[in-house]
C-alpha cells in the first residue's frame, strides 16, 4: 500500500476549513458531518486506526491531531459494515411489516389489468 502524502492527510482539514469559510450552510453541514464522525468513531484511540500507508511521524503531536481528523472525516469507510447491518435490519423490518399488513410489494411493473 502506498504511503499517503502530507497533502492527502491534511486535505480533509483544509476542505473543512474552506466549507466553514464559504457560507453558513456549508459550515453547518461540515459540523454535522464531523459530529456524526465523532459520535461513530470518537471513542477510538489513534493507534486503533489502520497504520498502513501512514508515516510514523504523523502519529504524534499536532500531526497526530491532523491524522485523527483525517480518520474522523472518513467515518463512513470505518462504519460500512455497521451501516450495512443497520440497513438490512431496516429493510427486513419494512418487509416484515408489509407482509403482516397484507400490503402488496412494490414492483416496477404496472399492476393494473387492461380493461378492454
Amino acid at each position: 500500500m502506498k504511503t499517503r502524502s502530507p497533502l492527502q492527510l491534511c486535505a480533509p482539514m483544509v476542505i473543512f476549513a474552506l466549507a466553514c469559510a464559504l457560507s453558513v450552510s456549508t459550515c453547518v453541514l461540515a459540523f454535522v458531518w464531523m459530529t456524526i464522525g465523532v459520535c461513530c468513531l470518537g471513542y477510538r484511540r489513534l493507534d486503533e486506526f489502520p497504520a498502513v500507508g501512514m508515516p510514523r511521524a504523523w502519529r504524534q503531536g499536532l500531526r497526530g491531531a491532523c491524522l485523527h481528523f483525517y480518520h474522523l472525516a472518513w467515518w463512513p469507510w470505518y462504519m460500512r459494515n455497521e451501516m450495512r447491518q443497520l440497513f438490512s435490519r431496516i429493510q427486513g423490518s419494512i418487509f416484515a411489516r408489509r407482509t403482516q399488513t397484507g400490503e402488496p410489494e412494490v414492483s416496477g411493473e404496472n399492476d393494473r389489468t387492461d380493461q378492454q
